[in-house]
């Protein structure tokens, strides 16, 4: 018999398992547990055609050996009745083709990696060895310290080596959107599968790990990311027990679905409504027009399966604010469910894997408990129940949105220490400008690295000073966050108390330290030439895939204008004299009306040591933070008083609020690189982390916000020559301190930024790799090109040409070519 792969997709229990291998149909219900890889590899192609893994893993003869007795058919074409469609669907191709991408790598064109230049090999093999023997510190002792010690580093080896086991290497950057999806699809699920079944949980550096040394970043980040969060966050434990381990096994896939077209940041005002029917006990869904859709819902477009949907609460006419409701979008052939239209947003500008969406609901009804319950719920007649216990209170609906924040914060110092690992290693390996500049030398003669520029080493040993100081912070603020968000969880009243600190912190430090990372991450590719401007390079993927987060979750000067409004408060409750929470203590001192904040700027530094000396640079910091602060509230009393309302007064002084929060967020940076410069051990890993927090702190007193009136004319003279010594300093260290961030070649996945420097070799085997080059000619080339060119002219083949070439015919033309090329044999 012949089946359809919609018939067999519905055999994908253990009690009726079918499967397609090689376009033949196989029940292997029987097989389950016979199976010598485990019953959990069968089950993750229930219902699939499993055929290229199973080559992967098998030879031939084992299908024939193994597999023949539960051959029940094949697979063939639907039949002509067409299955009915939910109302509103349109029907649409089950797969799309795709291209493949050829398997070709250095090796297989006979490319060699060797210190001497030829026509198989660039000659760079040795560079990158001789930085490293420069290094004054152990790279692996460093490495454990960012760690956190030696049993982090093997975790997160652990933790890691799977994904990078999984080798999609460069092919990446070959695959169409269908490919990026399916394979992604492959390798999560591939990677995760067996951990979750195990009860695996990942705690808050293990997360951060994973995101910093994702490969193909797709629909199931968010699911894990976001969906998966909010549920425990918000919903019930009678919510959790039914909801969670079909989250945890991939038996659902969920979307965080909260932004819409026309509402972002404002989540008050979101636009989506959720209205209770007491006759059924549904609550009745609608995006009642178009700037209330759904947007920008990571995995709606095609992927998820139910969405947690951000919706305003309407009990009997009585608005009751922003509650989450669960809601299943795609039914079991994962076709939308009625009243639900979905689609992709379209292309973008990177991350291509993941199928960002829309979603609109016409009068979609779900369960009256499936609102999440964790803090609130509504009884069957409609009243509005406020628990006692669960924590947080209202604000709680932020935590989610928060803890992406913070986990946005975490991954911008891991993002930008992959771009400054490419772009050191290969401006150490890219030789531009003869160490000899006379003009008699020869072509031959020795270039210098590109690092050797000064311009180029400020440009990227400040980059690499940004990911030290973002990845130190981050870590501190993981840790902080997951201490209050499981105090909140747990019901503690500590945790929501802290709310507004935590929110402050999440929200300016997140968009600080986002920009900071896409900036940094396009200067990094730009100081790789012409050659970052190749997907190859890793380092242009990477800023076009990492981008959307300045935006996403809060855009960066909204992000900014929350961190300010909270230094407003504790600008006034300075004032009054009330207790500060822990990071705006360098208020305190405002209590006293007769302060000058001018006061706390130290003696200027007399000579470069002074600015590098950590509690100096603490101390600058410190007073540009409290003269923004105080600036920026001056200036908004001032309009204030002038007639202005508070949204106009607070309009008019955005651009005093807005660096005020830089100032206070680039002083709490600060603070906490310098912290953690100091629980490192004595020796030289400390020393050389002291010079890079130097360098941070300096890198942003030349070009950074607020420093007019903290540094003279003089001082800055100093300063200036304070970052020349120190990219002295720390030139030979380079490569070294991008090693010790650790990241895999898989990881980096860039021709340019390889451990072992074999750049030229590496660039020429990804071009040979483009599919575009799989066909001499290109698609189109007959129709709208080869009519307009010269065929005489063409068929020349570089000989000279004939001074009667105009009059002679094609023949007469192949007759000159065929004499004339004998005559070269």
């Amino acid at each position: 018999p012949t089946f359809t792969e919609a018939e067999v997709a519905r055999h994908n229990t253990k009690g009726d398992l079918w499967m397609i291998l090689h376009g033949k149909v196989y029940d292997v219900t029987a097989f389950l547990g016979e199976h010598p890889g485990g019953a959990g590899a069968l089950m993750s192609f229930a219902g699939k055609d499993g055929t290229k893994t199973f080559d992967m893993m098998h030879k031939a003869t084992v299908l024939e050996r193994y597999a023949s007795k539960f051959e029940i058919g094949t697979v063939g074409p639907a039949s002509d009745a067409v299955e009915k469609q939910p109302a509103g669907t349109a029907t649409l191709p089950a797969a799309v083709a795709s291209t493949p991408v050829p398997k070709i790598t250095p090796e297989s064109l006979g490319l060699q990696g060797t210190t001497n230049e030829s026509w198989n090999s660039g000659g760079t093999a040795g560079l990158l060895p001789a930085e490293r023997a420069k290094a004054s510190f152990s790279v692996e002792k460093l490495t454990t310290f960012i760690d956190g010690g030696e049993d982090a580093t093997r975790r997160r080896k652990f933790i890691t080596g799977p994904g990078i086991a999984r080798g999609l290497g460069d092919d990446k950057y070959h695959m169409d959107r269908h490919q990026l999806m399916e394979r992604h699809f492959q390798d999560f699920i591939g990677v995760h599968k067996s951990f979750t079944e195990e009860g695996y949980r990942p705690q808050t550096d293990e997360i951060s790990w994973m995101s910093q040394n994702s490969i193909n970043s797709g629909s199931l980040m968010p699911h894990m990311g976001l969906f998966l969060p909010t549920l425990l966050g918000q919903a019930s434990e009678e919510q959790q027990m039914w909801w969670l381990p079909r989250t945890m096994s991939f038996g659902m896939v969920g979307c965080y679905a909260q932004t819409e077209l026309g509402h972002g940041s404002n989540v008050r005002g979101l636009q989506t409504q959720a209205t209770y029917d007491a006759k059924t006990q549904e609550f009745i869904l609608n995006t009642p027009t178009l700037r209330s859709m759904k947007w920008w819902n990571s995995n709606i477009g095609r992927a998820a399966t139910h969405a947690l949907v951000y919706a305003q609460l309407i009990l009997d006419g009585k608005e009751y604010g922003i509650h989450i409701f669960l809601l299943q979008v795609r039914d079991e052939d994962h076709n939308p469910l009625p009243g639900i239209e979905m689609g992709d947003v379209g292309p973008k500008m990177g991350d291509h894997a993941i199928d960002t969406g829309y979603l609109r609901l016409s009068n979609v009804r779900v369960p009256r408990t499936h609102m999440m319950a964790k803090r609130q719920h509504v009884e069957p007649d409609g009243t509005y129940v406020k628990h006692s216990s669960g924590g947080g209170g209202d604000k709680m609906h932020y935590m989610t949105m928060m803890q992406a924040r913070s986990g946005m914060m975490q991954n911008s110092g891991g993002k930008l220490a992959i771009a400054a690992t490419i772009a050191v290693r290969y401006s150490c390996v890219r030789q531009q400008g003869f160490v000899d500049a006379s003009a008699d030398a020869s072509f031959r003669a020795p270039e210098n690295a590109t690092l050797e520029y000064q311009v180029q080493q400020f440009r990227l040993l400040r980059q690499v000073a940004n990911a030290y100081a973002m990845s130190f912070t981050g870590k501190w603020l993981g840790q902080w966050m997951f201490k209050r968000f499981t105090e909140v969880f747990s019901g503690s009243q500590q945790g929501a108390d802290d709310l507004p600190e935590v929110h402050a912190s999440s929200a300016g430090l997140k968009g600080l330290c986002t920009k900071l990372a896409a900036d940094g991450i396009e200067d990094c590719r730009k100081c790789c030439g012409g050659h970052g401007y190749l997907l190859a390079s890793g380092v242009a993927s990477l800023g076009m895939d990492y981008v959307w987060q300045v935006t996403a979750e809060g855009d960066y000067v909204v992000m900014l204008l929350q961190t300010a409004r909270f230094l407003l408060k504790s600008l006034d409750s300075a004032r009054r004299g009330d207790a500060l929470s822990g990071i705006t203590e360098c208020l305190a001192p405002l209590r006293d009306r007769r302060f000058d904040p001018r006061s706390l700027i130290p003696p200027p530094a007399q000579t470069p040591s002074g600015f590098m000396d950590l509690g100096y640079l603490e101390q600058l910091y410190k007073a540009r933070a409290v003269i923004a602060i105080v600036d920026a509230g001056a200036a908004l009393q001032e309009k204030l008083q002038s007639g202005r309302t508070q949204g106009e007064a607070w309009n008019d002084s955005a651009l005093a609020l807005v660096t005020a929060a830089q100032c206070h967020c680039f002083y709490f940076i600060l603070l906490k690189f310098a912290e953690s410069v100091r629980s490192c051990p004595a020796g030289p890993e400390q020393n050389v982390l002291r010079s890079v927090c130097a360098l941070f702190a300096c890198c942003n007193m030349v070009e950074g916000p607020g420093w007019a009136g903290v540094l003279d004319s003089k001082t800055a003279v100093v300063l200036n020559q304070s970052v020349e010594i120190l990219l002295r300093r720390l030139r030979p260290d380079a490569v070294a301190l991008v090693d010790a961030f650790d990241f895999h070649d898989e990881v980096l996945n860039s021709a340019l930024g390889r451990k072992d420097g074999n750049v030229y070799e590496a660039l020429f085997a990804s071009a040979k790799k483009s599919t575009i080059n799989q066909r001499q000619k290109f698609q189109g080339y007959e129709e709208y090109l080869r009519p307009h060119l010269d065929r005489k002219l063409l068929m020349l083949r570089n000989l000279p040409i004939p001074e009667d070439f105009d009059e002679m015919d094609d023949a007469a033309v192949a007759s000159y070519v065929a004499k004339h090329s004998k005559s070269k044999l």
